[in-house]
């Protein structure tokens, strides 16, 4: 009898088929599911992988630009530059000349310094031929025909003179007596003389010279064997005395118009001193502090109650007086911008921002120049446009990092800077918008650079009123060398109990 093709198949062999296919569905899920975790493990070490692989991006990066580092895009000094230094660009006062045509060196017409002779000498040689160059006859009663003159000027031998004051004491008819004053470098019966003071100040103060080689020096050059505790105090006579010139010094400061700030350290035995400099074409105020922080600042005393223009170089902690108008040194943002340039992605709006800057000093200079009291309004309002436009692609080229991490130090660099150029652009472009206000902050740097001089010269500081007192007469030499005095004739007047003060413009 025959199977109908409508029955249902079953019995063991359908069965252990459909159990096989359950199986096999059950192995291959169980494959997958291992496939899936093996797949998440490699994303997750993948993950890790472009994680390490960009945080390795990013050391080479620092690394990379701490070796490009030179004193062209950061705050190093010139000698620590290796190898060939880098050149820098042309200065637009040089462009200039050039497009003149103008060579190097003194231009014809123009007021140079030579040494000349005088038309009283202080003293005459007279050279007379003894006798006839060609018969050898003698020339006692010749006439003179012509005289050849030739000046020679040299130093008179170096020598101590001691002059003797004599106080009398007379009696009047009424009986009583009086004895004359002595004046004020006759201390005690026997002292040395403010000339002499004066000179020794000069070598420790202005030269740098270290306690034991300037009194080698006084020596040497005059004979005169003085201590290293007459020197000393020498120098703590010498600031004691400069009290009311300080105090005037900082009075005619708060009334400036525009005043430059800045800061630089010393060694003070393992520890930092810090000066802070306050300082016009005609003013020189420095302070010596433990610390480079507001504290410091305000000890100098121009802040917080200074109202006019701070010169600066962007150190956050000027930005929290208020009632000063700030000035971003361009110099330092120059080198802020050269720096960040290192970097691919942010080159494009750095080099160009440090163009757009320097084209702005350009023609403020020619608007000075003029003398006009501003750039052009259209002019100023193009470059405005343009700055606003850097500024909005510097921050799109800072964006927080993908991965969520910290940004490192190369990106917190151009990050911070973007961000500066953003939230300071009226202090950014103060000497475009005020012409009363230049480029850079040389002036106060220039007036600091006496710390690096002692560091290099004379070392570190044992105490800290050895930095107080430099400090001290640093600021008198300083301000009467910028208002046409020299050194020596204030020091003189410092010991002649005559301390020089400037006098108001």
């Amino acid at each position: 009898m025959g199977i109908s093709s409508r029955e249902p198949i079953s019995g063991p062999p359908v069965r252990a088929l459909l159990d096989k296919a359950v199986g096999e569905n059950r192995a291959l899920r169980e494959a997958n599911e291992v496939l899936r975790e093996e797949l998440r493990g490699l994303r997750e070490s993948n993950a890790a992988q472009a994680t390490q692989l960009e945080l390795l991006a990013s050391t080479i990066a620092e690394l990379e630009k701490k070796l490009s580092s030179n004193s062209s895009n950061s705050s190093l000094p010139p000698s620590s530059d290796r190898g060939p230094r880098p050149q820098k660009a042309e200065s637009p006062n040089r462009a200039a000349r050039r497009a003149l045509g103008r060579k190097p060196g003194k231009q014809p017409g123009s007021k140079g310094h030579h040494l000349a002779q005088v038309e009283h000498p202080d003293n005459v040689v007279v050279h007379s031929p003894a006798c006839c160059r060609d018969c050898g006859a003698d020339l006692g009663s010749a006439a003179v025909e012509d005289v050849e003159v030739r000046q020679v000027f040299d130093l008179p031998e170096p020598r101590l003179e001691s002059t003797e004051h004599r106080a009398e004491k007379r009696r009047c008819e009424c009986g009583a007596a009086t004895k004359a004053e002595f004046p004020p470098e006759a201390r005690s019966h026997v002292s040395y003389g403010p000339r002499l003071r004066a000179f020794a100040l000069y070598l420790l103060a202005r030269q740098h010279l270290p306690f034991e080689r300037a009194a080698e020096a006084m020596n040497d050059m005059f004979g005169v064997r003085v201590s290293i505790g007459f020197l000393d105090s020498l120098y703590s006579e010498g600031a004691d005395g400069l009290e009311a010139f300080r105090a005037e010094v900082l009075d005619q400061l708060r009334s400036s118009e525009v005043v430059h700030v800045d800061e630089t350290s010393d060694r003070l035995g393992a520890k930092s001193v810090w000066y802070h400099v306050a300082s016009t074409d005609l003013l020189t105020l420095l302070h010596a502090d433990e610390t480079r922080g507001v504290d410091g600042v305000e000890r100098v005393g121009l802040f917080p109650d200074f109202s006019g223009v701070a010169v600066h170089d962007r150190l956050s902690q000027y930005f929290r007086y208020e009632k000063a108008t700030h000035a971003i040194c361009g110099a330092h943002l120059i080198r802020n911008l050269a720096s960040v340039a290192f970097g691919p992605s942010q080159r494009l709006w750095a080099s160009s921002m440090a163009a757009l800057l320097l084209e702005m000093r350009r023609a403020g200079d020619a608007a000075r120049t003029k003398g006009a009291r501003a750039i052009p309004r259209r002019r100023l309002n193009g470059y405005t446009k343009r700055y606003d436009d850097l500024c909005t692609i510097a921050l799109a080229a800072n964006l927080e990092p993908a991965s969520g991490r910290k940004r490192n130090e190369v990106e917190r660099e151009s990050f911070n800077l973007a961000t500066a150029f953003v939230t300071h652009k009226d202090a950014v472009c103060r000497y475009a918008t005020d012409l009363r206000v230049p480029f850079t902050n040389n002036l106060a740097e220039r007036d600091l650079r006496m710390a690096k001089l002692h560091k290099k010269i004379s070392g570190c500081f044992r105490a800290m009123e050895g930095a107080e007192r430099l400090a001290a007469l640093r600021s008198y030499l300083s301000t009467a060398r910028k208002q046409g005095l020299e050194p020596m004739a204030v020091l003189v007047r410092l010991f002649s109990g005559d301390t020089w003060i400037p006098q108001r413009g």
